[in-house]
């Protein structure tokens, strides 16, 4: 028998405008992952990804794009101080993204898909 690992990638935004620092929140994630018996960390092209988690700098979340959730049976998004439109305080959010990814294991194999949080529409604000 053979131990499953739960397939995970991360995508980025293009942090244009970005409240929080979404790479080093990427950073963070990765070393998580890496450290996780039950994870593996796969490039965004890998054939099977079970978790996309999409990290966009601010609540515009223009990352969260159907294309990129449609990459994964599962996506999470950080947003801004946020994951999946709920707030977290910055220095929290990889451990938030991390009990997530955790919670997409049921006995060793990945659960269905979630469905992914709404795209927000709203633009940018010039400053």
């Amino acid at each position: 028998m053979t131990d499953y690992k739960l397939n995970v990638t991360l995508k980025y935004c293009g942090s244009c405008n970005p409240l929080i620092d979404p790479f080093q929140v990427g950073s963070r994630l990765k070393e998580a992952i890496l450290n996780e018996p039950g994870l593996k960390l796969v490039a965004p092209d890998d054939k099977s990804i079970d978790v996309v988690v999409i990290l966009c700098g601010c609540p515009r979340a223009c990352g969260n794009k159907e294309s990129i959730r449609r990459l994964a049976k599962n996506s999470i998004v950080v947003a801004g101080a946020s994951v999946n439109q709920v707030p977290v305080a910055e220095k929290e959010l990889p451990a938030q993204v991390m009990q997530k990814v955790r919670s997409f294991c049921a006995k060793g194999k990945p659960i269905s898909r979630s469905p992914a949080p709404a795209r927000r529409t709203r633009r940018h604000q010039p400053k």
